[in-house]
């Protein structure tokens, strides 16, 4: 059996744990970095999973930065995969043994995920469905899906590069490092007979949350890639201002494009080195 290390990031997520980590087979190691949670989430972990490597942070250090440590904690203690795991988020029975019979079958694959399902399994997750179609043979090809449930061979890790922290501190570095993928000659897929919850169907959030993850991050993203020049994607992000601000009825995607403006050049900074590895991966 190959080594997994599944990857938890917990922040006050007392309410999904035992489902979550629960759903782990017992030959997988976890790893679990709790930001300071004010819940008792990390005494739960030691209390109930005293065999998970647990990390108790002194601050919220967000997402980015968490996933980055278990990376390097992987590479260096010899793991083959690593599977990174929302705290809202468990695995069906059978499913990571699937996951992992498909990466091997199917090495062009730098990242796979279960079909992710709200709570229940009666439907699909929202998002999850807006980037899924069906398509024949084991694995579905596409663009890109969410981190809730990522199993990634750690050789991509180590090839690709770890998340992008400034940039992404929380959001977006799913997106952008599957975006990464693609100019390794890698793909993103779906394994169709893997299934998984990932538990966010009816949560509200205010509307500056949402400006921030979908206006922000989104744009942010979108300059990231690498496929054509930054200045057409800053066009685009101009045009997509006026968008936002029209649909949200809003003038906080104004705000958040000053703030784009000013991290243009770290996403410059970015881009150069992302080409140069891709370049030196060659």
């Amino acid at each position: 059996m190959k080594k997994v290390l599944v990857i938890v990031v917990t922040y006050n997520g007392m309410r999904w744990l035992q489902r979550s980590l629960g759903s782990v087979p017992a030959w997988a190691q976890l790893y679990v970095f709790d930001n300071d949670s004010t819940d008792g989430s990390a005494d739960f972990v030691a209390a109930h999973f005293p065999s998970a490597k647990l990390i108790r942070s002194a601050e919220n250090l967000g997402f980015s930065k968490p996933n980055n440590l278990g990376f390097e904690y992987a590479v260096s203690h010899g793991f083959d995969y690593v599977y990174l795991l929302n705290q809202d988020a468990w695995l069906e029975e059978g499913s990571l043994e699937k996951l992992l019979a498909a990466a091997q079958a199917h090495p062009e694959y730098g990242v796979l995920s279960p079909l992710q399902y709200q709570d229940g399994c009666q439907k699909l997750d929202v998002q999850f469905e807006k980037l899924y179609r069906r398509a024949d043979g084991q694995v579905a090809e596409v663009p890109r899906v969410m981190a809730a449930h990522w199993l990634v061979p750690v050789p991509v890790v180590e090839r690709t590069g770890l998340f992008e922290e400034d940039l992404f501190p929380l959001y977006g570095q799913d997106d952008e490092w599957c975006s990464r993928l693609h100019f390794y000659g890698l793909k993103v897929g779906v394994v169709q007979d893997a299934r998984a919850v990932h538990d966010r169907a009816f949560r509200e959030e205010p509307l500056e949350k949402t400006v921030r993850r979908n206006y922000y991050v989104g744009s942010l993203v979108r300059l990231c890639n690498l496929d054509g020049p930054v200045f057409e994607k800053f066009l685009f992000v101009v045009f997509f201002t006026f968008v936002k601000a029209f649909k949200y009825c809003s003038l906080l995607p104004f705000k958040y494009f000053r703030r784009i403006c000013r991290e243009l050049p770290r996403v410059k900074e970015h881009r150069s080195r992302v080409r140069m590895r891709v370049q030196n991966a060659r």
